[in-house]
């Protein structure tokens, strides 16, 4: 393996003899289900001279797109040089993985299956499932309803406010202004098995923006008394502060218009979303 001399966000080495290109993935850079390896923004350094370390990265590139070489990464964690305030290695993790490339608007993704634990760069939920619609085959008329559905707007938010047959309501407020009100996923939409549970009316509450938020967060829950379903706060956020939004624990959602069949498949949903509520309660 030849070693490349540091570019401005990595280390990369070529194996000729067997046809290999492994590019370190920082960890700031890495999501899930993919690393930038390689970006424009990394040509020139700070006295924008040009790095040369980067035309020998585009080199290495060129071998995985024409030359049938295969392409590997592995973990490395961003440290800070302190003498500089640059970028140095922490650490980094003798673990390769099996990935693709892909361009995404001119910058170099490995793609695959990155560790979590090795994952600093976040993406938010909608994002990713969004990008999730568009890598899934689906035709091209569900996946702009599956994409309004995510966003609480579409199918999904009909279909929820047939099931609940409360009309345009929050279900716990019981306010009526149709710009606030959010059609909330219960199990959240990436833990969903299937596109028809992401779409199942009874997978959703109406809500105020500010309810949905909590509750997505797992702040705020409803759980059964009864025959009822009342909130229920979690100990990690202010309940004085909520309730000078007008939340606090014990307010009952409006549930009597949920048909037995509907009925049944919230308390599945809400007792899936319990789950993590608990947890997140007792840490």
């Amino acid at each position: 393996m030849v070693l490349l001399s540091r570019n401005p966000r990595g280390w990369a080495f070529v194996n000729h003899k067997d046809k290999v290109v492994i590019f370190g993935a920082w960890d700031v850079n890495t999501e899930s289900n993919r690393a930038l390896i390689l970006s424009t923004e990394w040509e020139f350094n700070e006295g924008d001279r040009r790095q040369n370390a980067y035309g020998e990265a585009t080199e290495y590139i060129k071998l995985v797109e024409s030359q049938g070489y295969s392409l590997k990464t592995f973990p490395m964690i961003l440290g800070e040089d302190t003498s500089t305030g640059g970028d140095k290695i922490k650490a980094y993790v003798e673990v390769l993985s099996d990935m693709s490339l892909e361009i995404i608007s001119g910058e170099y993704y490995a793609v695959g299956k990155h560790d979590r634990k090795y994952s600093n760069k976040s993406i938010p939920n909608i994002a990713q499932d969004v990008s999730d619609i568009f890598d899934s085959i689906v035709e091209n008329t569900e996946r702009e309803s599956l994409i309004l559905a995510r966003i609480g707007q579409g199918e999904f938010r009909q279909n929820v406010i047939k099931a609940w047959g409360n009309g345009e309501y929050c279900a716990l407020t019981l306010t009526n202004v149709r710009e606030i009100l959010i059609a909330s996923h219960i199990v959240p939409w990436s833990k969903c098995s299937s596109n028809e549970q992401r779409l199942d009316g009874a997978n959703g509450i109406l809500l105020c923006a500010h309810i949905d938020k909590l509750f997505d967060a797992h702040l705020l829950t409803f759980i059964k008394r009864g025959p009822k379903f009342v909130s229920k706060l979690s100990s990690k956020i202010d309940a004085s502060r909520l309730k000078t939004l007008g939340i606090e624990a014990g307010y009952e959602l409006c549930t009597e218009q949920l048909g037995s069949m509907h009925f049944e498949q919230f308390e599945k949903y809400l007792a899936e979303n319990n789950k993590i509520f608990e947890w997140k309660y007792s840490e």
